[in-house]
């Protein structure tokens, strides 16, 4: 196996160098991270690296941010070495993309023991790279077991019609992380090559409104799994199903830090393409009153394609979809997240759906003929400067509409300034709670359990399902 070991200080890197080629490693070595890179960015670089997190230059967690990022990133086992023992500082490597790491100083059983994993991890790239495509139908591994050699599968925390989430812990860290495991049927051929390209353009998005993408891969079996971020919080439509309407300058906060996750991804050409209550999670922020909200679930496990009436085939949630995009006329770009945020806004502001049907081919007359609905008229709190903004955002044209996230945003913050915080019954609205602070160990599973990170139908209660399943 071939093994590349980079660090700028001679002593280190000869030391490396005689202990892997003595226990069997074909060794290259690089003086600093610009060499390092040179050799990691082909195609038949080693598949280990050993690489120290401080270089002149470009330095170590630089390069693993790159190769991370290269087409044949995911297959590389990375060590890091540091001097560095706060937490913060390996998070930050852990999202980069290291797999583990050796603290200087280090001696040779330490080295040895932490390359027993790089083997089991390429063991493991081989079994994947046997598998067929077209048969990922396996079931995600049981509680206890190890997964790729880096996470121990704690337990079940959610499950959703297109995917099961897992608490997980890294072992190398100790942190918790959340799993996700697609479900059997869903990862046929095509729908893999979508999840792995877009697995790998999501983990380069860095915004703390976004959901930190650590890993993926696919199982012995063949199940493709997303390593991400453990949330603790409550989903904007739980907020929105515990408290009924919200208040628009809470509202006008969430959809301001929306928008911000949407312009980091627009920036990198990521279109999220389910924009919508479940997929924004809102944790504790001491300085935020109505938390911090992050996206999640940027069209990574995408659901099955439904067939519209003019025979085309759409994906996502056809309450949160534009016109052009349910009559499958339009591939996802910008416009669909834009509406989708303002639909969004809608069902914040009201308690309910803007578009709704108990078919599909009722929502799309909905969507796609029907005058778009008045806020004011669900909730009469609501003002005209708010009738007004949602109009133009869900114009039926799209020439028509905002064109960024940010002017979404700003109009729509000043069309709420001048509201009084009053719900549709004419009570005051209370304030949403703090969300409750959770102990590590311990997951929020009635928040992550019902709709973090999970496609799921809201309760009936406030609000009727969004989704119409393809039987529909």
């Amino acid at each position: 196996m071939r093994v590349l070991a980079a660090d700028d200080d001679q002593g280190i890197r000869n030391v490396l160098e005689r202990c892997l080629k003595s226990w069997g490693y074909e060794v290259t070595t690089a003086e600093d991270g610009a060499a390092a890179w040179r050799v990691l960015k082909r195609w038949d670089s080693p598949r280990v690296v050993i690489i120290d997190w401080d270089m002149p230059g470009l330095k170590g967690i630089e390069v693993v941010r790159l190769l991370r990022a290269a087409e044949h990133g995911e297959e590389v086992y990375i060590l890091m070495l540091t001097g560095r023992m706060d937490k913060e500082d390996l998070v930050e490597a852990l999202e980069a993309g290291a797999d583990d790491f050796l603290t200087k100083p280090f001696n040779s059983r330490e080295l040895q023991l932490r390359l027993t994993k790089a083997v089991a991890f390429r063991k493991s790239i081989a079994a994947r790279q046997g598998v067929k495509r077209n048969s990922l139908t396996g079931r995600a591994p049981p509680s206890a077991s190890i997964l790729g050699g880096k996470y121990r599968i704690e337990k079940k925390i959610a499950e959703g019609g297109m995917a099961s989430i897992w608490l997980g812990s890294h072992l190398a860290l100790g942190i918790n992380v959340a799993i996700k495991f697609m479900k059997p049927g869903l990862a046929e051929e095509p729908d893999y090559a979508s999840f792995e390209r877009e697995a790998r353009a999501a983990a380069q998005l860095r915004n703390e409104h976004i959901v930190h993408i650590y890993d993926h891969g696919i199982t012995a079996d063949g199940v493709p799994y997303l390593v991400m971020e453990y949330l603790a919080g409550e989903s904007l439509g739980d907020r929105i199903d515990r408290c009924g309407p919200l208040a628009p300058i809470e509202v006008a906060e969430i959809v301001d830090q929306t928008a911000k996750a949407l312009v980091e991804a627009h920036n990198r050409l990521i279109i999220h393409r389910d924009v919508k209550p479940e997929n924004i999670i809102l944790m504790e922020a001491a300085d935020r009153p109505h938390g911090l909200a992050k996206l999640v679930d940027f069209g990574l496990a995408k659901p099955k394609t439904l067939e519209t009436t003019d025979g085309g085939l759409i994906s996502g949630t056809p309450s949160y979809m534009s016109p052009e995009h349910l009559r499958a006329q339009a591939p996802p770009n910008v416009a669909l997240d834009l509406w989708a945020l303002a639909a969004t806004a809608f069902t914040a502001l009201t308690g309910s759906l803007p578009f709704d049907g108990d078919s599909l081919a009722d929502i799309m007359k909905q969507v796609c003929v029907a005058p778009p609905p008045v806020p004011s008229t669900r909730n009469p709190a609501l003002t005209p400067a708010i009738d007004a903004w949602f109009a133009k955002a869900c114009a039926k044209n799209p020439a028509d509409r905002f064109s960024t996230p940010q002017e979404l945003a700003s109009t729509f913050r000043a069309a709420c300034a001048d509201v009084p915080a009053i719900s549709a019954s004419g009570a005051p609205i209370p304030k949403s709670p703090r969300l409750r602070g959770l102990a590590p160990t311990e997951p929020d599973t009635t928040a992550l359990g019902r709709d973090t990170l999970v496609d799921r139908d809201p309760p009936t209660s406030v609000r009727r399902s969004s989704r119409i399943r393809s039987s529909a």
